[in-house]
Formats: C-alpha cells, structure tokens, sequence
C-alpha cells in the first residue's frame, strides 16, 4: 500500500492544488515529504481562496505508474471533502524535489480485472525442461493457447490472492486453482506425445503454485470519468 493512502490534504478548490498535512509523532519516522512549513506557506499563497481539508475515499482504488516503492512513480487515488469526490495525483519531477499535489473532480471507477500469466515465462521455463532437446514449436504454442484459454474463464473474484507484484501495484498473484490444473494436466495428455508427458507433468507439478510459471496474474485498474489514466 503506498504511504500516500495514509495522508490527508489541504487543497485549493480555486487553483486544484493541494498540500499535505503534518503527520502524527507515530508517522512522522516513516512518512515522507512532510514540512510544518509547507503548509503555513500554502495557507498564505491561497489566503480568500476556497480551501478544503482531504482525506482518502474508504476502500478507493491507487493507480500507479510503476513501483510503489520508487520515489519517482506517480499516484492517484480518490479523496474527498466529505461532499464531493476528487482524483488526487502526488508526483515529483526530480528525486531532490518533494511530491507535488493536485486534483481535480471525479472519482476513480475500477475496470472489470483481467486474469493472464506470463506467457513467454512459461514458452521460456517449457523448454528449458527438455533442454537439450527441443520440443516442436507447435506443441508449444497449442500448450499456451490451452492454458490461456483456462485462464481466461476464471472469476477473478473467487481466486485466492497470495500476494502482490511488488513491481505492479495492479496486479495481484494467485495460484491455479485446483480444477483448472486438472482440466490442464488431462488436456495436456491430448498435446504432448507419450513419451514427453512424464516430463510435461512433472513441470506442470512444479509450476502450479503462486511461485511457479502458472501462477495467475490479476490485474485491476481503473479509470476517471471514462479516460484510462494509465
């Protein structure tokens, strides 16, 4: 969860600009970009405009960049006045430079998730299961298409949810659920010839789990008011 979840503003409905408030002493060793100053100079620099005090929307959604933890990825989420709803961005335009905040009305509506897997990981990990023999390459591709096409008829919903990718704040990894690996083991028997089908389960086996190569990858992102922000 990024830090600036836990954050709250003051903004300037006139200029869509805000600043972020103080943290308590509990925060202040763990929370960045925050300066008493910041705010006494926004104060003044908004002086007669109308300034409202913002808070994170309950269970809104971020979207991200890149990394949460890179100090460089922008963010936005949506907060609110406790009247209206707003998308927040926080960015920065140099690592020497603190976060800049602006906002403006609207709310982020999330998009239905999408389930995948990393196709050219599994091709990659297949192969080199038969290394130094080659496996046809139209066995390969009919493998992937059947385990995309199992993929894709998961409810993303009733998945169980490991983790997530620390590299992708929208996506989340979870691992094949128990009937789609036994419908890919039985269809995988009608692909592979029988004297590669020992070798095809035993990666199939070693590969089922949310640190393998089937592992599922569910991405949930989200829009404001109709345009994709990423």
């Amino acid at each position: 969860m990024s830090e600036e979840a836990d954050k709250s503003w003051l903004g300037c409905r006139l200029c869509g600009v805000a600043v972020v408030l103080p943290a308590s002493e509990t925060q202040r060793t763990t929370t960045a970009d925050i300066d008493d100053d910041l705010v006494a100079d926004f104060l003044a620099a908004h002086s007669g405009h109308q300034v409202t005090h913002l808070h994170r929307a309950d269970d809104s959604h971020i979207v991200a960049s890149g990394p949460l933890w890179d100090p460089m990825t922008t963010v936005s989420l949506q907060v609110t006045d406790n009247r209206n709803c707003f998308v927040l961005t926080s960015e920065r335009r140099s690592i020497e430079e603190p976060r800049r905040y602006r906002f403006q009305p609207g709310s982020l509506a999330p998009l239905p998730p999408l389930v995948n897997i990393d196709s050219r990981d599994l091709r990659r990990g297949l192969d080199l299961e038969f290394y130094p023999h080659a496996l046809r390459r139209s066995l390969v591709d009919r493998f992937v298409s059947v385990v995309l096409e199992l993929v894709r008829r998961l409810d993303p919903d009733e998945l169980d949810i490991a983790f997530d990718d620390a590299n992708d704040p929208s996506v989340s990894i979870a691992r094949l659920p128990a009937h789609a690996y036994a419908s890919l083991r039985a269809r995988s028997a009608e692909i592979f010839p029988p004297e590669d089908l020992g070798r095809v389960h035993k990666f199939l086996d070693e590969n089922r789990f949310e640190d393998g190569l089937l592992a599922l990858r569910i991405r949930r992102d989200a829009q404001v008011e109709g345009t994709p922000l990423r």
